[in-house]
């Protein structure tokens, strides 16, 4: 890449904000753009670790401090460098939290997981150690449907920005965060939603206007 198109992409083209419009209904919206990693079963608060030889670990280990006892469904979604990186509000509701967690040594690469992405391996996500130990953000959103959307950094992102505060009502498909660079989204979804989710593993999604399942 030229320096002319490398400053372009980084000062213009990576914060780039198009408009998004929410499909109507009781919908649960893609918080990011990317690409779909995983639709993960979560029993009892547990994640069935690929990272760790498929050995369960704490979901709370996964999201950060937000705690997550519940049976649930855990999507994440891969972010490129050319994707837009504003989050946006799977749901209505209101912020519960918003809890940051420091790196737990240095925010590690996200390159296997594009590599796997790349040639279609699965599973994309097949032991990339930083989505549980880099940098993340968690926002809680508490509604008829309950959320937790987790930001996860990548090795150059410093940090993981949070347009909301706890007690904020926020609406379907509003930006609420944005991660610089390539990186990564997690949405954990409880049961108790009754979410019938309708998203596979590679596809293309886009956040505030995909749908990722009903309620």
């Amino acid at each position: 890449m030229d320096p002319f198109s490398f400053l372009a992409w980084r000062f213009y083209y990576f914060f780039r904000d198009p408009p998004r419009h929410p499909p109507p209904g009781r919908v649960l919206l893609s918080p990011a753009d990317g690409y779909l990693l995983y639709t993960r079963r979560v029993k009892g608060g547990e994640v069935p670790s690929p990272i760790k030889k498929g050995v369960p670990i704490a979901l709370d280990e996964w999201v950060g401090a937000v705690p997550c006892a519940s049976d649930g469904t855990l999507i994440g979604i891969y972010m490129t460098a050319l994707d837009v990186h504003y989050i946006r509000s799977p749901v209505p509701g209101s912020v519960s939290r918003v809890v940051p967690r420091p790196a737990k040594h240095e925010n590690l690469h996200q390159t296997r997981t594009f590599v796997r992405l790349l040639w279609d391996m699965k599973p994309y996500e097949e032991d990339s150690r930083y989505i549980t130990e880099n940098a993340r953000n968690t926002i809680a959103i508490d509604g008829e449907v309950p959320v937790v959307v987790v930001q996860i950094a990548d090795r150059y992102v410093r940090e993981c920005d949070a347009f909301v505060t706890q007690g904020e009502s926020v609406d379907a498909g509003q930006k609420i965060g944005m991660i610089r660079m390539g990186s990564q989204c997690d949405l954990f979804v409880p049961d108790s939603a009754n979410v019938k989710f309708d998203c596979t593993p590679g596809a293309k999604v886009r956040a505030g206007e995909t749908v990722l399942g009903t309620y």
